[in-house]
């Protein structure tokens, strides 16, 4: 769990195209969301279809971010839509994460003490990265606490999609690492 938790401090790798490290970064948190909502896609649809609703939206609130990536790529003037778009997607991302966790049934206790671990994490992390900081620490939460849910649980299948949509993600970060920024690689999803 500490192994997990503790990726969310790293610095970003630019990007030999970025415009900027805000650019960078939010190329970042896309391709995060990217590869956790990918995965999460393909459980939900089959396996996990009450989660459809909250999956929309999050897929949703990616659109939007990713139009406002794309729009601010070609006008890099005014970051604040981008900004609003990124924190909306966060939003999201924690409300499908939320409902994951309750159906879990992982002790209130468990989650408490992740969740000051994390803190702690974000604190250190102040002002590096914020956008990627923020959706990569939910994820790596959301995995902590599937990781803490017995695998002869009723709820470890939806705790294995947890953790695999969390390793999606962190695999699809660190192939973008140091590579050129690419939107063809960060398409939005379509809804359910």
């Amino acid at each position: 769990m500490g192994v997990v938790l503790a990726t969310g401090c790293g610095i970003q790798t630019p990007h030999p195209n970025q415009l900027n490290a805000f650019d960078g970064a939010s190329y970042d948190t896309l391709t995060l969301a990217h590869g956790a909502l990918t995965s999460l896609r393909a459980q939900v649809s089959v396996s996990y279809p009450k989660y459809t609703p909250l999956f929309n939206e999050a897929a949703d609130a990616y659109a939007a971010t990713f139009n406002a990536y794309a729009l601010y790529r070609t006008s890099p003037t005014d970051a604040s839509a981008l900004t609003v778009a990124i924190s909306n997607l966060t939003i999201s991302v924690i409300a499908l994460e939320n409902s994951f966790q309750s159906d879990m049934q992982v002790p209130p206790s468990v989650v408490t003490g992740i969740q000051k671990k994390a803190e702690s994490l974000r604190a250190r992390a102040a002002g590096q990265n914020v956008t990627v900081s923020d959706i990569l620490t939910e994820l790596e939460i959301a995995a902590a606490v599937a990781r803490a849910v017995p695998a002869a649980s009723v709820y470890a299948g939806l705790a294995s999609m947890v953790i695999e949509a969390t390793s999606q993600a962190l695999a699809a970060e660190s192939a973008s690492a140091g590579q050129a920024i690419d939107l063809t690689t960060i398409q939005p999803l379509a809804a359910l």
